[in-house]
């Protein structure tokens, strides 16, 4: 029984960290819309965005005086 407790709360500490890591990207909808999706990594936003725009990519948001405004990213 502590042995398998001990492993959870080991994968547990793994696990948390990497929740911490991630960042805010832009991408564009299916109705021109620019919006954001936190993800790990450009990849997972990707793969995960809601209703990508099949020729949109996304662009990490980087600082705190970036913002989403209308269909424009600004900084």
């Amino acid at each position: 029984m502590k042995k398998t407790l001990g492993i959870f709360a080991l994968a547990a500490l793994i696990a948390v960290p990497a929740a911490g890591f991630a960042s805010t990207f832009a991408y564009v909808n299916t109705s021109g819309e620019v919006t954001s999706i936190e993800a790990t990594d450009a990849n997972t936003a990707l793969r995960t965005a809601p209703n990508m725009d099949i020729h949109s990519g996304v662009m990490l948001i980087s600082g705190s005086n970036t913002n989403i405004v209308g269909n424009t990213v600004t900084q």
